[in-house]
């Protein structure tokens, strides 16, 4: 019984007082816990007001429904534009249910190419192919016990969408290459920058998927919607920036911010954020000025100022700039071995060899 809980036990015959004694005990200790865990969440709490600027009323409506859903344990789906802070959102529900002392684990959807995916999403088993030499936890049992965020889950294949599915629905993965189910305990959070009912209705994604990711769901808006919270971010960015980059800037002008205030931000707070670190570097004096931020915005190139950069670039550059850093990856952690290396990723040594010339990567 103590062993499932209980706080103590009684031998008969029971002794009233002996009782009483024990119940008291037992109170003060439920009480002790309760202050405890009032002071950690206030801690957190002023953490992430720390972290998250949520002036406008917009921010503030998403980090109230956040505080909401981490209490339960039910999945999330974050929708916002790219840049918008869906990740951070994620972070901030996993900090604040009782799942915070477990690990956070965040894969990006879009990022990964298809061939790697799965096997970083599951693992694989030795030998499960050519190359595997050890085995390889994947990203689903390192999350067990605590939260597994996937952006851009609308990027999913169909393939990879019904495994996802078995996952959340019998609460177990298989290694690649594996023969028996290993239960994994995690909370599901997801983000997509994507209209998934669209996706839905163009047979591009499951529609009984959408129902297991969607059970709650948190829409995070665009920086252009949330203007009060443009110069509280500048501001934060700054600080944060200016002595990591040896500079000493003061603040921003306030032609400065009335550019920030009139400009469109289609990469919304990612954007932001690198534009006051670009100007932290480049400005002459110690103010950030107007004219410096809109020469680094537009720079004379039409096509920024027309807005017309892709999603489907962004997305395409987000997606090299991981697969090369995965590379990297496991080619440390294996000393430049190819071959283990290969297995390690879950690909041929001539995919990895074709892969290291294209990203100028020499052993």
């Amino acid at each position: 019984a103590l062993k499932q809980g209980a706080y103590d036990f009684f031998t008969k015959p029971v002794d009233i007082e002996i009782v009483r004694t024990v119940i008291s005990r037992a109170i003060e200790k439920y009480e002790l816990q309760k202050e405890i865990q009032a002071l950690k969440t206030e801690s957190l709490e002023k953490n992430l007001k720390d972290e998250i600027i949520a002036e406008s009323e917009e921010m503030r409506q998403v980090l109230e429904l956040s505080k909401k859903v981490a209490g339960t344990d039910v999945t999330v789906l974050v929708t916002g534009e790219s840049g918008s802070g869906k990740e951070l959102i994620a972070k901030t529900i996993h900090r604040l249910s009782d799942r915070r002392e477990k690990p956070f684990v965040s894969v990006n959807c879009a990022a990964i190419p298809e061939t790697l995916l799965e096997s970083e999403l599951f693992g694989f088993e030795k030998g499960a192919f050519t190359g595997a030499t050890r085995q390889h936890t994947g990203k689903f049992e390192r999350a067990s016990g605590g939260s597994i965020f996937l952006d851009e889950i609308g990027d999913l294949s169909l393939g990879l969408q019904a495994k996802l599915l078995r996952v959340l629905q019998e609460k177990e993965i298989e290694r690649l290459g594996g023969a028996r189910a290993i239960k994994v305990d995690m909370r599901l959070i997801s983000a997509t920058n994507k209209d998934l009912d669209a996706s839905v209705s163009s047979g591009l994604f499951r529609e009984d998927l959408l129902y297991r990711v969607r059970v709650f769901e948190i829409k995070v808006p665009p920086l252009r919607n949330r203007k009060n919270d443009i110069p509280l971010l500048a501001d934060y960015f700054l600080k944060k920036y200016s002595g990591a980059l040896g500079k000493k800037i003061n603040g921003i002008a306030a032609d400065a911010i009335r550019f920030f205030l009139n400009y469109n931000w289609p990469g919304n707070v990612r954007e932001l954020e690198n534009l006051i670190q670009r100007a932290i570097i480049l400005e002459a004096g110690n103010i950030i000025t107007g004219e410096t931020v809109t020469e680094l915005t537009y720079g004379g190139r039409a096509e920024v100022r027309a807005g017309e950069i892709t999603a489907k670039g962004r997305i395409e550059a987000i997606k090299s700039e991981e697969e090369k850093k995965l590379i990297i990856d496991a080619l440390t952690e294996t000393r430049w071995k190819r071959a283990e290396a290969a297995a390690r990723l879950g690909i041929s040594r001539k995919s990895l060899f074709n892969k290291m010339k294209k990203y100028g990567l020499h052993d």
